[in-house]
């Protein structure tokens, strides 16, 4: 077994594309799955139109469970890019804008519900 961990940067060989995703072959000789939303940030309709079997590329391992499949992110070691500030950008980061405003909103709504239900709890 190798030393991969979480959180790790790793290389490999996409050596499969199904419709969820792309399997790559790791230098370890492993191989990890790149769920389609995990391939870029913008919306990935198609694996092949992002990925082809041949490409090599760099991901981030985000979980390797008991059974040892691993899970990896290429969308991960993009992300970390400051927002805003894009050149010509013709609202290629609006979307990304308001899936981050969509999941503050979910969050501070599942929030109020949560508090909602405590107090209701009490009440009784």
């Amino acid at each position: 077994m190798s030393q991969l961990a979480e959180g790790s940067v790793v290389t490999g060989e996409v050596v499969a594309i199904k419709p969820f995703g792309a399997f790559v072959k790791l230098e370890t000789g492993e191989t990890g799955l790149v769920h389609i939303s995990q391939i870029s940030s913008k919306f990935v309709e198609k694996v092949e139109d992002e990925l082809t079997v041949g490409d090599t590329v760099k991901a981030k391992v985000l979980s390797i469970d008991s059974s040892g499949k691993i899970s990896l992110s290429i969308k991960a070691l993009t992300d970390d890019r400051p927002r805003g500030g894009r050149r010509g950008g013709r609202g290629r980061g609006g979307a990304q804008d308001f899936e981050d405003m969509m999941k503050k909103w979910m969050k501070s709504s599942e929030e109020r519900l949560s508090a909602l239900a405590a107090k209701q709890k009490k009440g009784r």
